[in-house]
């Protein structure tokens, strides 16, 4: 029984190992993903920064001012704060609204900037998207974390309170065990004073003149047929019988007595099993990842 226990339980953890390295190779792949787009987005911030030092660099050159710049005509850029596509950002520039169109080779806006603030929507729109991902990919991680880990503490705790159920089935056992001992030693106990008594005295002289079947009056009745006593026969063979029940019941005691050293093993197996599987759960709850996830921090 405590095999088949052992059994249930590794199986129990093997299956939780399986679940949390199914778990680490999506996080892996998800995190692999995660390291290009940050990729992409490092080489778009480059970009935007050189972009940004050469527009720079030509309003140094040019004589205009920076609103006639930034501003060209009062419907292009909106310069009122508006959401964008990314979740919980704020910008003051809305870049969808500036069109292939509108770029000049010759003028603050060129193509290669359009292009750029192109590319930097579309990462950024795909950094949005990414995030949205992620928060969900992670808050699944954690309810399959949380199910597996509390499905394995749920399968142990089990396991202990059947461990104790067995060890008072197992205390009963031993009660009976006991009583069934006493009664079997009072019964041999009885029997041997019966067969003691049934052998008589030990010495011949202890027998009174009655008592012997050997003297002349009984010699002289046994010498007619079918006279003959069965007393002495009938004390023979109650005393094999007693013997035999006397053998039977030291047998007996014998195998209580066995039983009785392996129902202590077992109940002295039992609480050792109970102590190390409650010992296995407050290890499991002290080790368990009790930190919050960023939840909102996306």
């Amino acid at each position: 029984m405590e095999s088949l226990f052992n059994t249930n339980r590794s199986g129990e953890t093997r299956s939780e190992s399986l679940n949390l390295l199914a778990i680490n190779y999506c996080s892996m792949l998800r995190l692999r993903s995660v390291q290009q787009h940050l990729q992409c987005l490092e080489s778009i911030r480059k970009r935007t920064f050189a972009s940004l030092q050469e527009r720079s660099r030509v309003l140094d050159l040019l004589c205009h001012s920076l609103s006639s710049v930034l501003r060209p005509e009062r419907d292009i850029l909106a310069l009122k704060p508006n959401r964008s596509q990314v979740e919980g950002r704020v910008s003051m520039v809305d870049p969808g609204r500036m069109g292939a169109s509108k770029a000049d080779p010759l003028g603050p806006y060129t193509p290669e900037v359009d292009t750029l603030l192109g590319d930097a929507t579309e990462a950024r729109n795909q950094a949005a998207y990414l995030r949205r991902e992620l928060r969900a990919t992670i808050d699944r991680v954690d309810r399959l974390k949380q199910a597996a880990h509390q499905s394995v503490n749920e399968g142990i705790v089990q396991k202990v309170a059947e461990t104790y159920t067995l060890k008072q089935h197992i205390n009963l056992g031993l009660g009976e065990n006991r009583h069934a001992l006493h009664r079997a030693q009072r019964w041999y106990d009885n029997t041997e004073r019966a067969f003691g008594y049934t052998l008589g005295p030990v010495s011949y002289s202890d027998l009174t003149s009655r008592e012997h079947l050997d003297r002349p009056l009984v010699r002289v009745y046994q010498r007619h047929p079918g006279t003959q006593l069965p007393e002495a026969q009938e004390v023979i063979k109650s005393g094999d019988n007693m013997l035999q029940s006397l053998t039977a019941t030291s047998r007996n005691i014998g195998m209580l007595r066995i039983a009785e050293q392996k129902l202590r093993a077992d109940k002295r197996s039992k609480s050792a099993a109970a102590e190390v599987d409650s010992s296995v759960v407050r290890m499991r709850r002290q080790k368990s990842d009790h930190r919050w996830t960023l939840g909102t921090a996306f």
